[in-house]
């Protein structure tokens, strides 16, 4: 049964390893997100403010020698629902809620397996450990956003992508690395921040 290395693979990925180019300088377009005065502070804020979100969806691919796609939605302080090739699974607590052949199973997790989803920055970074080039405008799935290069000491030789909208929040966040020697690309997208239609129950 491999439905509980699926939610290790999903902690794992966020942890390993183009958009559109930004204007001209001085150039900003009508709806675009302005040029932050500190890029490392835009970025350090975006992602506390993404900590404290009471709830979110989350958006896996991940482009390499095979492709995965999964989905998970987060209900604060600490229910995830993942959507794998394997199906929907359920992590409240400490606690996964394995369904299988019409059962569910409760299997104890390691504390804190999916809490990065909660952080898309190591949570103890100091702004002097950050390097952030800004890009420009940008946009995700229509929405204006400002496009951010990050480089700190846990990140692959290149950086990440880091797209932070007019709300000063995280869409979407872009890993380049290599597994295997072969060349690997995960994006995570974020949507529905703060929507109190979303539930996870009990399954």
């Amino acid at each position: 049964m491999r439905l509980l290395p699926a939610a290790v693979l999903l902690s794992l990925l966020l942890s390993a390893c183009d958009g559109a180019t930004g204007p001209a300088p001085g150039a900003v377009p009508s709806g675009s997100v302005p040029a932050a005065v500190d890029p490392v502070q835009a970025v350090l804020g975006a992602s506390q403010r993404f900590g404290q979100l009471r709830s979110f969806h989350a958006t896996l691919r991940m482009q390499g020698p095979r492709r995965v796609e999964a989905q998970m939605d987060f209900v604060a302080p600490d229910r995830y629902r993942l959507t794998t090739p394997e199906g929907v699974q359920t992590i409240i607590g400490d606690t996964f809620f394995l369904q299988h052949d019409g059962q569910v199973r409760q299997v104890p997790v390691p504390p804190g397996l999916l809490a990065q989803w909660r952080n898309p920055l190591p949570p103890d970074l100091a702004p002097a450990q950050l390097r952030v080039e800004d890009l420009g405008a940008d946009r995700v799935g229509g929405q204006a956003t400002r496009k951010y290069r990050v480089h700190h000491a846990t990140a692959a030789p290149d950086g990440l992508l880091y797209w932070v909208n007019a709300q000063g929040l995280p869409v979407q966040i872009q890993r380049q690395g290599q597994t295997r020697g072969q060349a690997l690309q995960i994006t995570v997208g974020y949507t529905r921040l703060d929507d109190p239609a979303l539930q996870v129950a009990l399954p």
